[in-house]
Parts: structure tokens; C-alpha cells; sequence
């Protein structure tokens, strides 16, 4: 009985492994791209958390400062991909940008949030949707 169940397991394993360098990289792009706008949603929705009066500023600020640590984590996991092709340099270049925004958008929060400015932390949720947006349809 191991044996029916293992083989199959085993194939599985071993053709995940058989992906080209393109393919690769795309994987880890759509998984980069993904983690990214987990943590520009968390940003956004604790400055509208806090905005609404449902968040402490201390509470909200934390949030933001682990999803900016979070989202550096993403970014330099990403940037040491290697693009074996000009399409797959592309896509390395498109999703880099992408994160790239989306990290200085968090930053930009946190700073705000930091100073107590919540007027600046509320315009940088227009930002902050369009930079997940953009990540959650790289994710595929």
C-alpha cells in the first residue's frame, strides 16, 4: 500500500523539480508578487482601521512597521532571482518595479503614521490600493 501512494507522491516531486530556469522564476515572481500585496493589504487596511476610530495610532503603527519589515523580506528574496532569458529579465524587471513601489509606499506610511500625520497616512491609501492591485494581477 506505501508503494501506490509513495510513487505517485514521488513523480510529483521529482517533475516540480524538472521546471525550466523561465519557469522558475516566474513561480517565484507570482509568489513574490503575492506575499507583496498581503502586506500592502495589511498596511491599508490598518490605516483605514485607524481612521475609522477601530485601531489604536500604537497598534496601527505596529502593524505597518512589520508589514514594511515584512515586505523588505519579499523584496530581497526576489532581487537575488536570476533571469535566465530576456523574457524572464522582463518579467524580473516588472515585478522588482512593482515591489519596489509597494515597499516605498509602506514606508511612506509608516513614516506618516510615525509623525502622527494622519492626514498624509489617508493619502497614501490611493497609493498603497494601486500598489496591490498591480501585485495581486502580477500574482496571477
Amino acid at each position: 500500500m506505501r508503494r501506490v501512494i509513495a510513487a505517485p507522491l514521488l513523480a510529483a516531486v521529482l517533475l516540480a523539480g524538472c521546471a525550466g530556469p523561465d519557469q522558475q522564476l516566474q513561480d517565484a515572481a507570482e509568489q513574490a508578487a503575492a506575499n507583496g500585496a498581503s502586506e500592502v493589504g495589511t498596511t491599508s487596511l490598518a490605516v483605514r482601521q485607524l481612521l475609522d476610530h477601530n485601531l489604536w495610532q500604537q497598534p496601527a503603527g505596529q502593524l505597518v512597521e512589520d508589514a514594511e519589515k515584512a515586505i523588505g523580506k519579499v523584496v530581497t528574496g526576489f532581487d537575488a532571482e536570476q533571469p535566465a532569458s530576456a523574457e524572464s529579465r522582463r518579467t524580473y524587471d516588472e515585478v522588482s518595479r512593482a515591489l519596489d513601489d509597494a515597499a516605498a509606499a509602506v514606508t511612506a506610511t509608516r513614516i506618516a503614521l510615525g509623525n502622527d500625520d494622519l492626514a498624509t497616512a489617508a493619502r497614501q491609501l490611493g497609493v498603497l490600493d494601486r500598489s496591490a492591485a498591480r501585485l495581486r494581477e502580477l500574482a496571477g
